[in-house]
């Protein structure tokens, strides 16, 4: 069976959508906190469907440059979560708790030395995690593989921050691209710098024998055709993560690319869907291929999981 293109991790956030049962499929993205300023970032409350298959995030996008934790607390917060919500036997990967740079990430204007310190705490952080690797073993209660995750202001600094993360990557770890979940919102800002990075830190990626690649945050079709014509050549296989396959039928939206759907509404919740049984569990009642939002939702991470694994053909296919 071929490798599919690009693997989707589907980002969770709630334990139902619209009162139907989570329904991820076989790849999701967990974070420990959600929100991205002291007001908003809470405890990510999810429901992790048996058998899913989870990369943990470290929750490092929610931290603000002042509030974030050690190395240890920030690992700490992720091992705590993933027990407290039932799914740590079902983590694959664990991330590295990198420094967001504020200036890509929409924040405040900093002294261009704190971009140098967000790079070095980015490295200390693989470097750090690495040196848990064993430990993590037992934590999780079976093997665990790692996301060393880069960050950089520019190519060449991006390509200097990978330079010192690869060597604490183990043949079954990913390396991550971080800091460029915006590029779809920004591409007139964010998508020249997105390529001149990939560019420059893939092919070096290659000839170092990595063998995966995860983006986070990014399902926007021109940065995911440049990175993924990359990893092909060096033969890496390239993941992604985005909650935003399960929200867009929610806010009104359907669709990525060639198959968005300018002109789509936003489903209603049926009275099927809010069905409870005796003890005031949710039961939802809504037939398979009901036009449901619950049902939306699952099917358009499915489509989305679909776009993404055949992502060559399919977006060759328009372009005839």
């Amino acid at each position: 069976m071929p490798k599919p293109d690009i693997l989707f991790y589907c980002g969770l956030n709630e334990t139902n959508w619209s009162h139907h049962p989570v329904a991820p499929g076989e790849f999701a993205c967990v974070a420990p906190v959600y929100g991205r300023s002291k007001r908003t970032k809470t405890t990510n409350t999810v429901s992790v469907p048996p058998g899913t298959k989870i990369i943990l995030d470290s929750g490092a996008f929610s931290d603000t440059t002042d509030t974030r934790l050690t190395f240890e607390q920030a690992l700490f917060r992720q091992v705590a979560h993933a027990y407290r919500f039932g799914y740590v036997r079902q983590v694959t990967h664990v991330a590295s708790y990198d420094w967001l740079i504020p200036e890509k990430q929409g924040g405040i204007q900093i002294e261009p030395s704190l971009y140098d310190q967000a790079m070095a705490e980015t490295v200390r952080a693989a470097a750090y995690l690495a040196s848990m690797r064993q430990a993590t073993q037992g934590i999780f209660m079976h093997p665990v593989s790692l996301i060393l995750t880069a960050q950089g202001t520019n190519a060449k600094q991006y390509l200097a921050c990978a330079k010192q993360i690869v060597p604490y990557l183990s043949p079954n770890d990913m390396f991550g691209i971080g800091g460029f979940a915006a590029t779809g919102l920004f591409p007139g800002k964010l998508l020249q710098p997105f390529k001149e990075v990939v560019r420059l830190v893939v092919p070096y990626l290659g000839s170092q024998g990595v063998k995966r690649v995860h983006v986070w945050g990014s399902c926007y079709a021109p940065a995911l055709a440049e990175l993924l014509s990359l990893c092909k050549r060096y033969a890496i296989q390239l993941s992604t993560d985005s909650s935003g396959a399960q929200r867009k039928p929610i806010l009104g939206q359907w669709g990525y690319s060639y198959w968005r759907d300018n002109l789509y509404k936003m489903p209603p919740i049926l009275e099927s869907c809010r069905a409870v049984n005796y003890k005031g569990y949710k039961v939802p009642a809504c037939a398979p291929g009901t036009r449901c939002r619950g049902l939306e939702r699952a099917r358009h991470v499915e489509m989305t999981r679909k776009w993404l694994e055949n992502f060559s053909e399919r977006e060759l296919i328009q372009k005839l």
